[in-house]
């Protein structure tokens, strides 16, 4: 099992692309927990799950839709903890 810390930043958090219901919904397809927040263009998640999973999710991001540019994205492995039981989106 795998947990990081993420931040992404760049064009994220645009008119019309619901980043965070986006996330959210591929999470729950890899069997992927944590939470997500967006803060202006910036996201911050923690993810938790089995290792390959967390690593698609990380993928993903960048192409969550083609409006997303990503600039910087900055990830730190923690160790596993198994806090979530779901994904969480914060405000």
């Amino acid at each position: 099992m795998k947990r990081i810390y993420l931040i992404a930043k760049g064009d994220i958090n645009l008119p019309g692309v619901p980043i965070l219901r986006i996330l959210k919904s591929e999470a729950a397809k890899y069997g992927v927990y944590g939470e997500a927040k967006l803060v202006g263009d910036t996201l911050y998640a923690v993810l938790e799950g089995p290792e390959e999973s967390v690593d698609r999710l990380v993928k993903f991001i960048p192409m969550a839709s083609p409006a997303v540019k990503i600039r910087e994205i900055s990830i730190r492995e923690e160790e596993y903890r198994g806090d979530y039981k779901e994904f969480k989106l914060s405000s």
